[in-house]
């Protein structure tokens, strides 16, 4: 692959979140030099909050009236409050994007023309959304790296600095594929960016905190430890069970899973409240005239979400300008039953603790739930280890959760879980092949013809070809869904081409959710790629072998095809963004 021949000095990674998102990065020099302290080595940027310093910053985009970027993150926020309410009609305002790319039903077909809607529903394709927020960040680390006078060259930066992209596992293909062409656009090279799976960058920043308790000493995990990442970020929760093997490396025990369950899904239930109390018109009325106090209320609530609560109560302070277009708040509590669970004083909403957690239930329940599947789906009896990072970790209502549920498993939360996807995208940059194996998410083949077989094959797939009897659609199985496979596998088999005189073979390359797939058009089956293979010397006839060779070395998988008579090879073109009906 591309990073082994790369001379390249640093490495950055990007954890493009759904809430917040940061770039961190290290040098190659200190990775190498220094085999134990990887993480005190990787740098991260810090933005300006107002009363703090983070080290991430709300993935968040402001445009102007030309759709050209204004400002990313808190500045985006700061920006568009202050501008009067023709200024805002005119410019456009992206927040909490990334999640348009989840396709949770399979019924998205995204493609390059998606188009995605701001806060005032104005529309611009999605990738030119994505390409310029990547772009902030890419340039951001350009900015700080050079302002830190390090005496180090990075320019060219396709040269010299290999970047890392960060996507939940549970996105499909051709969401993967928009984050690299997003990234592209944001003027970062194919040959120099990887795209990291968000559980994976978690568990091999997992690797490398010191948990294992030997001698009254902390260590790294030993060899043969398995444990389980849970990352729950604002958009998505990703979860797998991970193994340290003998030398070092990680293999993954099952399938990655998760869902659309992450924090961003708890301030949604506070905004319907809200909403039962003053109405939806009011509180939308509100988002669209006083944007900065809308978004002023939630960045309150969000730090309200991850305090430990010792109290009876939750207090979050309501906006004076929502106070003043809302109709008589007491009174809407009561009339909503919910005077025993709400008040208001003054400008702050005292929120009941239980009812403050309800907001939590309904997604902490699905986790917990999952977690369970996971864990019992392992059938080793040694206890196990449960990881949780992502911004939705640093929640103390989630950590009491998992404690509770899972009292005979040791739960850690590393100090700063937020960065974990983040410096552990850092650590795979620099040695990619350290995740050894994948459980593979889907069942892969080609669409085949074979003989005819009567009572084994329907009759609406008989097809006479050369006066021969053949079964069309015939899903050739190369490797099974939720089969183990060691990155670099390969598995190859021989086709042969139908007529003598052929001088390509086509195969479809198809995906299926089930196991024993038979035939390409199964409800569950899709096409996701296509690859012909030249067979320009037909002297051997329909005697001529075609090799089709499936390579498990990276987080997708690629497809190459070789004519044995020629020894020629193609690779196939799989475009999972393409705008097909």
């Amino acid at each position: 692959m591309a990073y082994k021949t790369r001379n390249h000095i640093v490495v950055v990674g990007i954890d493009f979140g759904t809430t917040y998102s940061g770039y961190a990065y290290s040098f190659r020099s200190d990775f190498i030099k220094d085999k134990t302290d990887h993480l005190n080595k990787i740098y991260t940027n810090n933005w300006n909050c107002g009363d703090l310093m983070s080290e991430k910053t709300p993935t968040t985009l402001l445009l102007d009236k030309n759709k050209k970027f204004v400002s990313f993150g808190y500045d985006a926020e700061n920006d568009y409050s202050r501008k009067t309410e023709e200024e805002r009609k005119e410019h456009y305002y992206f927040r909490r994007f990334k999640m348009a790319l989840y396709d949770k039903d399979g019924k998205l077909k995204l493609t390059r023309d998606t188009v995605l809607k701001d806060m005032r529903d104005k529309e611009m394709p999605a990738i030119d959304v994505f390409a310029l927020s990547i772009e902030y960040l890419k340039d951001e680390f350009v900015k700080k790296f050079q302002e830190r006078n390090l005496q180090v060259t990075i320019t060219p930066l396709n040269k010299y600095v290999s970047w890392v992209l960060t996507v939940p596992a549970i996105w499909d293909e051709a969401a993967k594929q928009f984050m690299e062409e997003a990234a592209e656009r944001a003027g970062i090279s194919k040959e120099s960016l990887l795209i990291c799976l968000e559980p994976e960058a978690a568990a091999v920043f997992c690797k490398w905190i010191q948990i294992e308790r030997n001698d009254d000493a902390l260590n790294v995990m030993k060899p043969g430890r398995r444990f389980l990442v849970l990352d729950a970020g604002g958009g998505t929760i990703d979860m797998a069970m991970q193994e340290v093997r003998e030398d070092g490396k990680i293999q993954e025990i099952n399938r990655a899973q998760g869902g659309d369950w992450g924090g961003i899904y708890v301030d949604e239930e506070f905004k319907r409240m809200l909403e039962d109390i003053v109405s939806k018109p009011i509180i939308e009325a509100f988002r669209m005239k006083y944007t900065g106090d809308y978004i002023e209320l939630f960045r309150f609530f969000e730090k309200k979400k991850r305090e430990k609560q010792t109290g009876k109560n939750v207090r979050v302070h309501i906006p004076s300008s929502l106070l003043e277009i809302a109709d008589d708040i007491i009174k809407c509590i009561e009339d909503h039953g919910l005077k025993n669970e709400v008040e208001l004083k003054k400008d702050k909403l005292q929120i009941k603790v239980k009812k403050f957690e309800e907001f939590f239930n309904k997604v902490v329940d699905k986790i917990v739930v999952k977690v369970e599947e996971m864990l019992v789906s392992d059938a080793t009896e040694e206890e196990k280890i449960i990881i949780m990072v992502g911004g939705f970790s640093e929640s103390e209502l989630l950590q009491r959760r998992i404690r509770n549920s899972f009292p005979s498993h040791t739960v850690v939360i590393p100090q700063g879980c937020g960065l974990a996807v983040l410096k552990g995208a850092v650590l795979y940059g620099h040695d990619p092949d350290i995740i050894a194996a994948r459980v593979v998410k889907y069942t892969y083949g080609v669409g085949t013809n074979t003989r005819f077989i009567k009572d084994k094959h329907p009759e609406s797939k008989k097809k006479i070809i050369n006066g021969i009897e053949y079964c069309t659609d015939k899903f050739d199985i190369h490797v099974n869904k939720d089969t183990l496979v060691h990155c670099n596998e390969e598995t190859e088999k021989i086709y042969f081409p139908l007529y003598e005189n052929q001088t390509s073979v086509n195969f479809g390359v198809f995906a299926s959710n089930a196991v024993e797939p038979q035939y390409t058009d199964d409800e569950e089956c899709k096409e996701i790629g296509s690859l012909t293979v030249p067979m320009p010397n037909t002297t051997g006839g329909t005697g001529r072998r075609v090799k089709a060779k499936f390579k498990f070395g990276a987080t997708k998988i690629t497809v190459e095809g070789l004519d044995e008579t020629s020894n020629e090879s193609v690779d196939v073109k799989i475009d999972f963004l393409e705008n097909k009906p």
